[in-house]
């Protein structure tokens, strides 16, 4: 019992050594066929090296061969480097000296010319040096002249009447060419001759405006030659003269009122245009100051001048003043000639009326006239038809006709009533 229970064990053990050893080898194959693969992958790693071993040294005496050429390549270019350096430096010295020697002759040349443009300029610079110290002198001449005209007093009120007729001209009024021509105002330059200019000048305005209705605007330029006088005295400060000048224009223009009160224009105008009574016309006297400057001094020099002017029926006006009252006037006279060409339309339109009136009753007696006629052919016709057409179609007949009998056909026949025409 022993025996055989000791044979199994054994028997037991010898098996599962045997199965130990069966796994143990099994195990080993499977290691040897891992080493084997292991082995075959190395292999060819080894064998994918060497092929890259290969291609690096075929590269590498590729490289060798290309830095070799690149050497010598090298070489040839340092060669040829030095060849076109040593050309190049040649050449550029040469064009060096060509160019050197050019600008040296254009500079010569170009210093000959400034020279000559040089001594040109200056003399022109002295000619006109020359030219300029004559001009100033003439003009120095000139502005002496002028100062010595305005000083004098016809020559002070010339230059006053110039500006008035320059505003006059650029108002919009029209000119008259003499005092009976068409217009609104005349200068005093194109007033009929007088007999005797120099007994009536103290009586001819510079400028007559003409308004409707028989009034009329007398315009009368005055000036000082002090006025000139009195701004050299302020520019130099000299307060003593200044009130001599002051007192001086004072007294001038107050007597340039008294003058402008004396004259009588009504008469000057009754013997200019010998078309009305002296006493038709209504007049209005303008004394003008060419500069709104002057105007300052005036009110400056006589507060109540103005005033005192107004009282004696003058107008004191300014270059503004002036041409708003041109304005105004304009307006006015512009209006009255329309309400005048509405009375003349309207006569216009009476003389219209009466020969449409006049065209209306001679078509009346006219449409009558043609009506008669009408009658008249009417009947003409139908005896033509029924005596002398039935006389020459039986003739025809007879066998007597004419070369153009046959292009004769009756005439046609129209009916008019007498009776409505008539009505």
């Amino acid at each position: 019992m022993a025996i055989a229970l000791a044979f199994t064990i054994i028997i037991g053990l010898c098996g599962c050594g045997f199965f130990y050893i069966l796994a143990k080898l099994r195990a080993a194959q499977n290691e040897i066929n891992f080493s084997r693969e292991e082995k075959k992958k190395s292999e060819e790693k080894i064998n994918f090296l060497q092929q890259k071993n290969l291609d690096f040294e075929k590269q590498n005496e590729l490289l060798k061969q290309e830095q070799n050429f690149l050497e010598k390549q090298k070489q040839d270019w340092t060669k040829d480097k030095e060849t076109m350096l040593f050309q190049l430096s040649h050449e550029l010295m040469k064009k060096n000296n060509e160019q050197q020697n050019q600008i040296s002759l254009q500079q010569q040349e170009n210093i000959r010319k400034v020279t000559e443009n040089l001594f040109k300029n200056f003399e022109n610079v002295t000619a006109k040096m020359v030219s300029l110290n004559d001009e100033v002198k003439k003009s120095s001449e000139t502005i002496n002249l002028t100062r010595q005209a305005l000083l004098t007093p016809g020559a002070a009120g010339r230059t006053a009447e110039i500006t008035l007729e320059n505003i006059l001209k650029n108002s919009g009024l029209k000119e008259k060419a003499d005092l009976n021509a068409v217009g609104d105002y005349v200068l005093q330059s194109h007033f009929s001759g007088l007999s005797s200019a120099s007994e009536q000048e103290s009586k001819r305005p510079d400028a007559i405006l003409f308004f409707p209705n028989d009034q009329i605007s007398i315009i009368d330029s005055k000036s000082s030659p002090h006025f000139l006088d009195l701004e050299v005295a302020r520019q130099a400060g000299d307060l003593e003269q200044e009130k001599i000048i002051l007192a001086k224009i004072k007294d001038a223009f107050r007597k340039h009122l008294e003058s402008l009160k004396r004259k009588d224009y009504a008469k000057f105008l009754f013997e200019e245009l010998r078309s009305k009574n002296a006493g038709d016309y209504r007049i209005m006297i303008i004394m003008f100051l060419q500069t709104e400057k002057m105007m300052e001094i005036v009110r400056e020099t006589d507060a109540n001048f103005e005033q005192r002017a107004l009282e004696a029926g003058v107008v004191v006006a300014s270059p503004i003043g002036l041409i708003n009252f041109l304005s105004q006037a304009r307006v006015v006279i512009d209006r009255v000639k329309q309400e005048k060409n509405i009375e003349d339309l309207k006569i216009e339109v009476r003389k219209l009326l009466d020969n449409v009136a006049m065209i209306f009753k001679e078509s009346k007696e006219l449409g009558k006239a043609l009506n008669k006629a009408s009658g008249m052919h009417s009947k003409m016709t139908k005896s033509l038809n029924r005596g002398v057409y039935s006389a020459m179609k039986n003739i025809a007949e007879l066998g007597i006709e004419g070369k153009k009998s046959a292009e004769v056909k009756l005439l046609e026949e129209y009916d008019v009533n007498d009776e409505g025409s008539e009505e």
